[in-house]
Order: structure tokens, then C-alpha cells, then sequence
């Protein structure tokens, strides 16, 4: 049985890319829809979110090749790097659940969730700690309090120039 490789412009955290792959399944996962295929770039099977997909061409036909299925083990798909520790507000405690089970922190007699999980770069971390507004305090690494404060301050910084320049304007 013969199909059609596909080409397509994909949009990615370390940048866009032009790609040729070999399609051979549409998943849902993680609250999205991605399509497993074989990278020829890569020469390697493959799983890219639709929606990072763009100018989608329909190419030569390809043979199908055996496919294996795809490993959706945290530890294969998000690998560990970094143990995270943060300090949590209740309020969120739906958000630990949804996110990471309730195996993923503990209640403080205050309250307070201690939560713990690994993640696979300093970035995800910021964000991640950064979307909790001042519902959150990452605790460790150790490292990464002086990155969260960098980043809070670059945000103060950015708003308070915004302001200044505002107020200039109505002057």
C-alpha cells in the first residue's frame, strides 16, 4: 500500500524548520492533536503538533515502512533534567492535580502545597513558576531563584518604562 509524504514549514521552541515526512498516524495527547511520522531530516519517526504545522504539501508516494509506537513516557517524552521544589498557594491545588497528580506535593500544616517534579529546562521552569503569579515560590534549584528574580525584574522594568512613556504622551 503506497501513500504520500507530506512537506511543511514546522514551527518549534528552537526554531523553524522545513520538513518531508512519511505520515502514518494522528494522535490526541496532551490536549492536543499531533501527527507520528517518519522525519526525513531526522531519519527518524516522529511526533509534531498539527497546530505548529504550516503551507502542508502533499508530495511523492512512499512505501510503508514497519512503524513502532510511540513512547509517551514522561521520562522518554520529558526527560527529567532539573528537581524542582516550590512552595505553592492552595488555591491552586486543582492545577498540581490536573498537571502533575496528587502524588506531586504535599500539604504544609499551613497549607501550603510543597510541591516537587522534574523538568527538562530552566525555561520551562521560569514559566511554569511564573504562571502562578505570587501563588508560588520556587525553592530549588537553588540556581534558578536568582534567574526568577532576573526575570521579575526585567518584567518590573519593561511595565515601568511603559508607564513613563505613557505619562509622557498625556503631558
Amino acid at each position: 500500500c503506497s501513500q504520500q509524504k507530506i512537506s511543511f514549514v514546522y514551527y518549534a521552541p528552537k526554531g523553524e524548520s522545513k520538513r518531508e515526512v512519511e505520515p502514518y498516524d494522528l494522535i490526541f495527547q496532551w490536549s492536543s492533536w499531533y501527527l507520528w511520522g517518519f522525519c526525513m531530516a531526522r531519519q527518524d519517526f516522529r511526533l509534531f503538533k498539527l497546530n505548529r504545522m504550516a503551507d502542508i504539501q502533499a508530495e511523492e508516494s512512499f512505501e510503508k515502512r514497519s512503524v513502532p509506537l510511540p513512547d509517551f513516557s514522561p521520562e522518554h517524552v520529558f526527560p527529567g533534567v532539573y528537581t524542582v521544589k516550590a512552595l505553592i498557594q492552595p488555591s491552586f491545588k486543582w492545577r498540581l492535580v490536573e498537571e502533575y497528580g496528587l502524588e506531586s506535593f504535599t500539604q504544609q500544616p499551613d497549607g501550603v502545597l510543597l510541591f516537587s517534579a522534574k523538568f527538562t529546562d530552566k525555561a520551562s521552569i521560569i514559566c511554569w513558576i511564573a504562571s502562578f503569579g505570587d501563588g508560588a515560590e520556587l525553592l530549588e534549584p537553588a540556581e534558578l531563584r536568582q534567574s526568577m528574580l532576573e526575570f521579575g525584574e526585567g518584567i518590573r522594568r519593561k511595565y515601568a518604562e511603559g508607564n513613563k512613556s505613557e505619562k509622557e504622551k498625556t503631558e
